[in-house]
């Protein structure tokens, strides 16, 4: 399943404006690395999902919505990947909780010092969602995960644009 990826959509929208505008992208500065950090895990947690469902996956694609106004910045991440059980509930927000062992997808430890190398070795461990609502509460915004348990997921990150006031 993995070497595929899964369709995704990206959407952008403007205060003042109604529906997605196609030609006007959404600009905003933030430090690009917390960023970066953020949008990887969320956007590797939900294409890892879609690409473990038996569900046919160019029927259900990933959608990414960019909103924003002066003040901030608001992207969903939604997914209909199943979502996460209700049992599990906060625990995907403690650290070394983790679901890719639990289904044999993570990989293993090589004595040759490549794991550094290669992100996936470190997959499934419990620090990604963890380490990206921390950094979202540096930058002052905030991450949340809404699940549908047998529909999908939806991932709230809120940052406020710099320079804006609080």
């Amino acid at each position: 399943r993995f070497g595929t990826e899964p369709k995704y959509i990206v959407q952008d929208y403007q205060a003042g404006r109604v529906g997605p505008q196609e030609k006007s992208p959404c600009y905003f500065s933030l430090i690009p690395s917390y960023l970066r950090y953020i949008m990887c895990e969320l956007l590797k947690n939900s294409f890892r999902a879609t690409l473990l469902t038996e569900i046919d996956i160019s029927s259900r694609p990933v959608h990414i919505r960019v909103c924003n106004d002066v003040h901030h910045v608001a992207i969903l991440v939604s997914d209909e990947a199943g979502g996460i059980p209700f049992e599990v509930g906060d625990q995907i927000w403690s650290y070394m909780y983790g679901t890719a062992a639990k289904i044999g997808t993570v990989n293993s430890f090589s004595t040759e010092g490549d794991e550094l190398d290669n992100p996936e070795s470190l997959t499934g461990y419990g620090v990604g969602l963890p380490c990206a609502r921390l950094y979202a509460r540096y930058l002052g915004g905030k991450l949340s995960l809404t699940s549908y348990p047998s529909y999908g997921t939806q991932a709230h990150l809120i940052l406020p644009r710099l320079g804006s006031p609080p």
